[in-house]
């Protein structure tokens, strides 16, 4: 074998590698069961790539200052690495730039937290940094190694190239615009993760709206005859629009959207026409939180009412804000970033609340908090809302930590209990996290919760204790709505933007007693409940999520709306699909692993592999489209759509 005296810059190329190439491996073991070999052989082309570039670049300078250039790249992909894992823990997804960049200002309200939190198994990203000042400093530069080494960091340049370029599967569709986050990691590993986040602050990617083919299932439906459950619309203005429409992007999102069945009416059909409504997204309400001696009104609202006990609340990249967009408007957020952030200005007439003040309803917003995270205050004019009222509006006596959701009631009732018919949308947050330290609300309950659960962990009590407040909201809204005589004709819906954050996974299943958070994606079952004192409810066992909200609610109080537009169904027709922000989905028979390919059933029901195959192309062709949707204003162009006109027969 022939040697040579390798120059500095060949020798320094496998110390970065190697470097670099821990990095991902250490980010992929901490964050997924398994390495996949394709990851691991991305990785491995990636960071070649990566370490010749970067001493091809450092090669004419002296070795300290290459050394120190070498160090600070390493160690800037180590940091990276460290903060998309404690984003990961903290917010139950990974952030991209943008992301930040949009909101840039929320990241200092909780760089102390975010320290505080992460784990000690995340420092192990910088190990790699001083891994490679030693091994620097240990090597000199006339170390022998075989000349076939120098040709490693060429080929893996190279074969990275073809790899982007021909990688088929998740990693094509997340690269080529699925804006899925997680599949781009799981199946590259971070630092292919960093690259293109970097190259998305300066390139934006055209991606061309196409539909995949998915075979249509025919099902014939029996219409009893002194019935009609159809729903018809008249689509003459729709069809000529599209007929003359120009925009390709347009146009497709039109043809998708008009040849969907239209999903029928049902037996609930108007069950609440001309009822008030009371909205809520309750800041992290989850199961753990509701006990029957110190949430009673949450109990007797979850045994009494319309009780859906297989509902599913999807974390996306701004867990509140997203949330909350997916439920006013039944639209598929964006994957990398806050759609909030862009949507402020948007035409969102097809929202919930636009529904309600189509129907003749007063519409009113209240939150305890102020602009500091979303703009609501711009958010709830594009939602519909004609009032919006948070903290700065309502005068309150600020306490440490989050402030009280009973309180919110009791200060803003009189905006709207003498209306005749009021759509009224609560965005509460006592419940927020921390539950690790001390705050007023969690607090303010704790003796009560000894005398119940003395052996609770601390984290667990203080939760409990928020969630003692936010069920003191609702018996306030209920005495005040009795004493108005209003309390019969008003119907209460409630449901959480996400789990509680920073809060052990295992505290969570193990103190829930009501369902079984060990099942696949438990952890993400959250209460959905809609309840009206005079109506006797039950429970719901149909698969639903955040998106199902809008076509439910409407249908229930028989608003005007083309259930079309929305990527949710009425939960009541049990046809609803749980649509996860991995590319995952979950219906009746099962859940169905994107990444893997790989579908689990539940109690060994029957599906095929073409029906699989079918559900998966129409959840691609429903979130490409619906994306699309937003990014192009779409009922900027096509307003009238929100308000369709009916054809009885």
């Amino acid at each position: 074998m022939v040697y040579i005296s390798v120059m500095k810059k060949y020798l320094n190329t496998l110390l970065v590698f190697i470097s670099l190439l821990l990095i991902d491996l250490i980010f992929y073991l901490i964050s997924f069961e398994k390495l996949r070999f394709i990851a691991l052989l991305r990785m491995i082309l990636i960071n070649g790539a990566l370490a010749f570039l970067c001493t091809l670049f450092t090669s004419k300078t002296k070795k300290r200052l290459n050394t120190i250039i070498c160090f600070i790249l390493i160690f800037l992909f180590g940091v990276y690495a460290y903060i998309q894992l404690g984003l990961k823990n903290m917010l139950e997804t990974y952030y991209s730039f943008k992301a930040v960049a949009d909101g840039g200002f929320r990241v200092g309200e909780f760089v102390g937290y975010f320290i505080k939190s992460t784990k000690w198994t995340y420092y192990l990203e910088f190990l790699p940094a001083i891994l490679y000042l030693i091994l620097r400093r240990y090597f000199n530069d006339d170390y022998k190694i075989s000349i076939k080494m120098i040709a490693v960091p060429i080929i893996c340049a190279s074969l990275l190239l073809l790899s982007l370029i021909n990688s088929e599967g998740p990693l094509k569709d997340a690269i080529k615009g699925q804006d899925n986050l997680d599949v781009i990691v799981s199946h590259t590993g971070v630092n292919t993760f960093l690259f293109e986040d970097i190259s998305s602050l300066f390139i934006k990617h055209e991606n061309r709206l196409v539909i995949e083919d998915a075979e249509e299932e025919i099902i014939e439906e029996e219409i009893p005859k002194e019935i009609s459950l159809k729903r018809t619309f008249d689509d003459t203005r729709w069809l000529n629009d599209i007929d003359e429409e120009n925009d390709d992007t347009l146009k497709t999102i039109d043809n998708y959207l008009i040849s969907r069945p239209i999903e029928n009416k049902n037996d609930m059909t108007g069950h609440y026409e001309g009822y008030n409504f009371i909205y809520f997204l309750v800041e992290s309400l989850d199961y753990m939180g509701i006990d029957k001696e110190l949430t009673p009104t949450i109990w007797k609202m979850m045994n009494d009412g319309y009780y859906f006990s297989n509902h599913y609340t999807p974390v996306f990249t701004c867990g509140t804000g997203d949330s909350e967009f997916a439920s006013m408007t039944s639209l598929m957020p964006y994957g990398s970033n806050c759609t909030v952030y862009s949507v402020t200005h948007n035409n969102l007439s097809n929202s919930i609340a636009t529904l309600f003040k189509n129907k003749g309803y007063s519409t009113y917003e209240f939150h305890n908090w102020d602009d500091t995270f979303y703009k609501r205050s711009e958010l709830s004019k594009a939602y519909g809302i004609d009032v919006y009222k948070d903290i700065d509006d309502l005068d309150f006596d600020i306490v440490y930590g989050w402030q009280s959701d009973s309180i919110l009631a009791e200060k803003t009732m009189d905006y709207y209990i003498n209306d005749d018919n009021f759509f009224v949308y609560y965005v509460t947050s006592t419940m927020h996290w921390p539950y690790n330290e001390d705050s007023y609300y969690g607090n303010h309950y704790l003796d009560r919760i000894n005398e119940v659960h003395p052996d609770y962990p601390l984290e667990v009590k203080r939760y409990i204790s928020k969630t003692m407040e936010f069920d003191k909201m609702l018996e306030t809204l209920i005495d005040g709505l009795k004493k108005a005589d209003k309390l019969d004709k008003t119907v209460f819906c409630f449901w959480p933007d996400h789990h509680p954050f920073n809060i052990s996974v295992d505290y969570v299943k193990r103190y829930t007693n009501i369902i079984d958070r060990y099942q696949p994606y438990g952890f993400y079952m959250s209460p959905f409940i809609i309840y009206c004192a005079n109506d006797k409810g039950e429970t719901n066992t149909s698969i639903c999520s955040t998106f199902d909200h809008l076509p439910t609610v409407a249908n229930l109080f028989n608003l005007n709306y083309d259930p079309r537009l929305y990527v949710g169904n009425d939960i009541f027709n049990d046809n609803c699909r749980v649509i996860l922000t991995n590319g995952d989905w979950i219906n009746n028979d099962g859940i169905y692993i994107y990444a893997s390919d790989e579908f689990i059933n539940f109690n060994n029901s029957e599906i095929s592999e073409e029906k699989i195959d079918k559900i998966t192309t129409e959840v691609r062709n429903t979130v490409k489209v619906s994306r699309a949707m937003v990014s192009t204003d779409y009922f900027n162009k096509r307003s009238y759509l929100v308000n369709p006109i009916n054809i009885e027969e």
